[in-house]
């Protein structure tokens, strides 16, 4: 028995209000889960054509919010056995509460790893942003969804580019029948019949710089009056990267704020695993003769370190009872060989010995003889006070 601890009836309801306290807690926090789910379906659902790989992020979604209506179920229902094991009358002893209790370690399980995922999508968000990004700006100039899309990603989070405005010099974003093919400026500019200049779309000004937007050869120095693109003049042009704007929204605020939000639930579910552990174990051991009696609670189940320790004494003393065989070791002769000990030959016990006749002799000088009467003789008189001796046999 591990950890054990003694509850009395007020106890017992202690823990049982502690453990409503705890489930109305992850309750609020599953359904702050649902509602993080269905923002971030929302918000990517805006962006879904500048992310590739959209089906990932969206299971992602769907998966934070079944597991806070799990979680939301979970804690309603244990808020309803906790409030029962108050009363001597409602408490239950038998399967509720174990099945409460392994439907609790089973969510502890699954949100852990779903907080685990959660942080570690942080990188595959990443690269999607920087894919879907890159697509948009290479379909740029054929207009349509994709170009007011981006228009509206780069001044609403005030990003150039996928990684910096520099990324917008390397493909052509203006379509050709916009361009003059017979200006040698242009001409200049084509590269394997692509036109690439310093130019960046004008999404990417900089509206709270107090001059008029400079969007195109933005790097030709003398090209614009009193204007380099160096140094405080260089943020006429938005200089942050749209993955990393993206990310320091949906990975910075929304996915760590979740993943936050997923662990703050597992330790306040496995609080609650441990603390319906002890109260199952209490309401189990009280006597049935005195319901409000004192009880106890432990972890493990009761009896099995006693158990170990049993075996590991009876292992003990079975070492130690143990005869010990003397073993005889082997004599070593004076050539070096081992020679066993010698056996005494067994004896034959057919062969009857033969025994010799006893010869009797009588020593003269032996007096005890003396006393005795002579053949023919009577015996003497017995003394005075002493009874007459037993007549001789016929």
């Amino acid at each position: 028995m591990v950890f054990v601890i003694k509850f009395t009836e007020e106890k017992r309801v202690r823990l049982a209000t502690v453990l409503q306290c705890f489930n109305a807690i992850s309750t609020l926090c599953s359904l702050f889960l649902v509602a993080g789910g269905i923002f971030i379906k929302a918000r990517v659902e805006d962006k879904v054509a500048l992310i590739e790989s959209y089906g990932s992020v969206d299971g992602l979604c769907y998966t934070l919010i079944v597991f806070g209506l799990l979680g939301v179920g979970l804690n309603l229902f244990g808020i309803k056995v906790s409030s029962d094991s108050k009363d001597p009358e409602t408490r239950s002893k038998g399967m509720v509460m174990v099945l409460y209790m392994g439907l609790t370690a089973l969510y502890c399980l699954l949100v852990f790893c779903a907080g685990i995922t959660t942080f570690a999508h942080k990188m595959h968000l990443r690269q999607a942003f920087d894919k879907g990004i890159t697509g948009a700006m290479n379909k740029y100039q054929y207009g349509g969804y994709l170009k007011a899309e981006l228009d509206l990603l780069q001044m609403q989070y005030r990003c150039c580019g996928s990684e910096g405005p520099e990324d917008w010099f390397r493909i052509q974003w203006i379509n050709k029948k916009y361009l003059n093919r017979d200006s040698p400026r242009i001409i200049s500019k084509m590269t394997d019949g692509r036109y690439t200049n310093a130019d960046v779309p004008f999404s990417c000004c900089n509206m709270r710089y107090n001059r008029p937007c400079i969007h195109h050869s933005i790097t030709t120095i003398g090209r614009h009056y009193n204007f380099q693109y160096r140094g405080s003049q260089k943020h006429i042009i938005y200089q942050t990267g749209c993955k990393e704007a993206l990310m320091a929204y949906f990975g910075g605020q929304v996915l760590e704020t979740v993943g936050g939000t997923i662990m703050v639930i597992w330790v306040f579910q496995l609080a609650v695993a441990f603390g319906v552990r002890y109260l199952q174990t209490a309401i189990k051991s009280i006597d049935p003769a005195d319901p409000t009696g004192d009880s106890e609670g432990h972890l493990l189940p009761p009896g099995q370190k006693a158990k170990d320790t049993e075996g590991g004494n009876a292992s003990k003393k079975g070492k130690e009872k143990k005869p010990k065989t003397k073993k005889f070791g082997k004599i070593k002769g004076k050539f070096g060989k081992n020679k066993k000990k010698p056996v005494p030959p067994e004896p034959d016990y057919d062969q009857v010995p033969v025994e010799e006749p006893l010869e009797w002799t009588l020593d003269p000088a032996d007096s005890s003889f003396d006393d005795e009467p002579a053949a023919g003789e009577a015996p003497p008189p017995p003394a005075a006070g002493q009874p007459p001796p037993p007549p001789p046999p016929p």
